[in-house]
């Protein structure tokens, strides 16, 4: 079996497959990672993590994302979320769901990797958690909309390194004035 490439992602509640910023309509992070950015075309399949109230949004996702030049295969999984701002049970129905996946199509022998900005901010916590914690090997992309990405002079998409002893650094004086007082 050869690896796969498998994006991981939340669907959102009327934020895709676009979004108003500024009084106009850009893409959604979705297109703005899989049509507008050097990961177009790069991933095997498409997993989007949807709760019951989000699947008529997520539905509407797939068939735009369906309409790209490169498409890849997407499929949603429902997952049930009583309160989709609860960090304690976005983790639990994510360790049932990766279980799950495993058993059924050995999804943790695949390189994995997960867009950000899609879901509640909780659930983007909890992604980076896993992270940060090596609890789950995942590589975590970020999407910024194109204007903001021109601004900045950064990609529209792009791998974000959460490498937690290169922030210890940034923050070394003050943690060293904070164990003074």
């Amino acid at each position: 079996m050869s690896r796969q490439k498998i994006l991981l992602s939340w669907s959102g509640l009327g934020r895709e497959p676009f979004t108003f910023r500024g009084g106009k309509s850009e893409p959604g992070a979705h297109l703005q990672l899989l049509r507008d950015s050097e990961f177009s075309g790069y991933f095997d399949r498409h997993l989007l993590l949807a709760v019951p109230e989000t699947l008529a949004d997520s539905e509407r996702l797939v068939r735009e994302l369906m309409a790209i030049a490169k498409p890849v295969p997407t499929e949603i999984r429902l997952l049930r979320l009583a309160n989709p701002t609860d960090h304690l049970e976005i983790a639990y129905a994510l360790a049932r769901f990766f279980e799950e996946a495993d058993i059924e199509a050995r999804l943790l022998d695949h390189d994995l990797y997960v867009l950000l900005n899609a879901g509640t901010p909780q659930m983007q916590t909890v992604w980076v958690t896993l992270v940060t914690q090596d609890l789950l090997d995942l590589k975590i992309i970020q999407t910024s909309p194109a204007s903001l990405a021109q601004r900045s002079g950064t990609p529209v998409a792009r791998l974000v390194e959460l490498n937690m002893t290169g922030w210890a650094t940034l923050f070394r004086r003050l943690q060293e004035r904070q164990s003074e007082g």
